[in-house]
């Protein structure tokens, strides 16, 4: 569907890995994948008007090059689900990407 948000990133100089993020738009289910391997899982289809405008998604990647990753889904709190939302990844405290 056109409002779902996918993308994925690089984590890592010596140790690199792929950070890839699926929100579906239909079910409002958030997937986060670090090599293919599931780190976070969420079902979102169900919020309330006083949910969060933005959720923080927070995991560490790498074993021997540790990376705190913070990727941000922001949403409009009125029909949130149904409108265009906006995504920020950060690793190590610094902006990556807006998605």
């Amino acid at each position: 569907m056109g409002l779902d948000i996918d993308f994925e990133f690089e984590v890592g100089e010596a140790e690199k890995h792929r950070v890839a993020f699926h929100w579906g738009q239909l079910l409002g289910r958030v997937n986060i994948r670090v090599d293919g391997e599931e780190v976070v899982q969420k079902n979102q289809a169900i919020t309330f008007f006083r949910s969060p405008k933005t959720r923080r998604f927070e995991f560490s990647v790498g074993q021997e090059e540790v990376h705190p990753v913070v990727i941000e889904k922001t949403a409009a709190r009125f029909l949130g689900g149904a409108r265009k939302q906006k995504c920020r990844a950060f690793v190590d405290g610094a902006l990556v990407g807006e998605y």
